[in-house]
């Protein structure tokens, strides 16, 4: 129970990644502040899971895609305990389009959500963290397409790309207050947002291929990890850890495979 007695928001925490890291902080002790856009059944399903670490969980229902919405959630969430050590950004919104498909509409759409949304989040409870000199830890879930988008990804990578440059600012910013910063470039993950890939066999057997670990990602390896960072009271801040299977190590047309002498 490395955590007890730490409160943590996680954003977009009802399923996939987000229920992932919220179950894993509890489990290390933390009360649990799980944010959810819609689906209220799939919240309350996480909480009763999150509740059976013995820990406190609160929910709260809302929409970043607006500022006064982000900012509402952030406030919302300190005042249910009071105060928030960590905070975990991992809401967000992605889908493909060819880049001379994109509307005015979808590109508002991701910088609203993915961008400006956790901007507000991440600005609201570092104020409060500040001020009431609580050394707190800020994680934010951006995506390798910050640092090398695929077809299709270019707004989604421009979104996430601003929030990698975003939060090293913000770390640095904030390390006189020790509040550490980091994000994770994360690769595919096995969620429900890329169901229609890993529910196909021949989606999968390709994507699998351009794996050199030849297999997705699991939410819990995510939230192991940001878990195992934050109570291990590590030094680091202003760092992207990136963690995709091997995906960005990619280079020419040759895939690795196992050694056979």
């Amino acid at each position: 129970m490395r955590l007890s007695k730490k409160k943590a928001l996680v954003t977009g925490a009802s399923g996939g990644i987000g229920k992932a890291i919220a179950l894993q902080l509890a489990k290390e002790g933390a009360d649990i502040i799980l944010h959810y856009l819609e689906d209220e059944d799939a919240a309350k399903e996480t909480a009763t899971e999150i509740i059976k670490s013995d820990v406190k969980v609160q929910l709260i229902q809302g929409s970043i895609g607006t500022a006064e919405g982000a900012m509402t959630i952030a406030k919302t969430a300190w005042q249910a305990f009071g105060k928030i050590d960590i905070l975990v950004n991992n809401s967000g919104v992605s889908y493909k389009k060819h880049f001379l498909d994109f509307t005015a509409s979808d590109v508002d759409h991701f910088m609203n959500v993915n961008f400006r949304g956790t901007f507000f989040i991440t600005q609201t409870i570092a104020g409060m963290m500040v001020a009431d000199n609580i050394q707190g830890n800020i994680y934010t879930i951006t995506s390798i397409n910050a640092i090398q988008p695929g077809i299709g990804q270019s707004v989604y990578g421009a979104s996430k790309g601003a929030l990698e440059t975003l939060m090293k600012g913000v770390a640095l910013e904030l390390a006189p207050h020790n509040i550490k910063v980091n994000t994770l470039a994360i690769g595919a993950i096995q969620t429900t947002m890329n169901e229609d890939v890993w529910r196909d066999e021949e989606k999968l057997a390709l994507v699998n291929e351009n794996i050199p670990m030849h297999r997705l990602g699991q939410p819990e390896e995510i939230a192991v990890l940001i878990t195992n960072l934050i109570a291990s009271a590590t030094y680091m801040t202003g760092s992207t850890i990136t963690i995709d299977g091997g995906w960005l190590l990619k280079h020419g047309y040759e895939k690795s495979k196992k050694y056979t002498s």
